[in-house]
């Protein structure tokens, strides 16, 4: 009965995991942890970047049979109860799913067309490891002091060909004054490579609205980076291509509205002739007034001019 319940358990376990990771429950049941291992937060799927981790790094020092594992983490006293299943094992610094580069040394070597980025499937406590990378029909296997750590991407960032690329592996979508145009990743495939869509270009009939990215040929783009408002500017047009006509839009009825405004402050103006000549008789009173006053009254002044 104790099995049963434990069997049962572990497959809910599984099933809620993959729901809420996006791995299948194959790839979440293969892993094997135990007491020793490094182990950090598992990513979610088609990503390469860590998000906020429960546990960022820790070392595992129990596991009871429900399949949780008590992790160790710096600066927390007492070990954190974590199912297994969301947990990932760290090997020489790297883990299943990272975004890794392969070694100048080692491409030179090996004298080979694939993309230098790729994701790394699995690595081994001894250090062998199996990388997926864009031009290779197989995994590729080695050694994790091949590897470094690459730039990591993740759904819904936006990503452009980095500057002095003349020729890219794939087709890129091109801006209308020719440039290269900023495009939104959908999804990281197992190889790396990235499917990208261009929200901020207008597409029409047949045209492709989506385009596969080597990770190793393009950069981020963001607000952060991007300097000068005209730059800022630019970057959010990125997402959507409604973006510039509602500018425009905007633009000519702020102006419309600031010329009726003109317009109609004109219009309540006097003319000039008698504003002249009010604000010539508002000068002259007060030194008429002072006259009247030195006479001491007003008597002795022509009828015209008395107040």
């Amino acid at each position: 009965v104790l099995n049963g319940d434990y069997s049962v358990a572990r497959r809910r376990a599984i099933e809620d995991a993959a729901g809420d990771l996006g791995y299948t429950e194959w790839f979440l049941s293969k892993d094997h942890l135990i007491v020793g291992d490094t182990v950090r937060s598992r990513k979610a799927l088609n990503s390469c970047r860590a998000g906020n981790m429960e546990i960022p790094e820790g070392v595992i020092v129990g596991q009871d049979q429900n399949g949780s594992a008590l992790v160790r983490v710096h600066g927390i006293h007492d070990p954190v109860r974590v199912h297994m299943l969301r947990l990932e094992r760290v090997s020489h610094g790297l883990a299943s799913g990272d975004c890794v580069r392969l070694k100048e040394e080692v491409m030179d070597k090996e004298k080979t067309k694939h993309s230098p980025v790729g994701i790394l499937h699995s690595i081994d406590r001894d250090g062998s490891v199996t990388v997926g990378f864009i031009g290779m029909e197989t995994l590729w296997k080695g050694n994790s002091s091949h590897l470094q750590m690459a730039e990591a991407y993740s759904v819904g960032q936006f990503v452009r060909p980095k500057p002095g690329i003349l020729s890219l592996r794939f087709q890129w979508a091109r801006r209308r004054d020719g440039e290269w145009a900023t495009g939104r990743i959908l999804r990281v495939y197992p190889n790396g490579s990235l499917l990208v869509k261009f929200p901020g270009l207008l597409m029409f009939g047949a045209e492709e609205d989506t385009f596969v990215a080597d990770p190793s040929e393009v950069e981020l783009v963001s607000f952060h980076n991007s300097p000068g408002i005209v730059k800022k500017y630019r970057h959010l047009e990125d997402f959507h291509w409604v973006v510039r006509p509602a500018m425009i839009a905007l633009s000519l009825f702020a102006t419309i509205k600031f010329g009726s405004f003109v317009l109609g402050r004109s219009k309540r103006r006097p003319p000039h002739g008698k504003e002249s000549q009010t604000e010539a008789q508002s000068q002259q009173r007060p030194v008429i007034e002072a006259v009247v006053e030195a006479a001491n009254g007003p008597g002795w002044l022509p009828r015209q001019l008395r107040f």
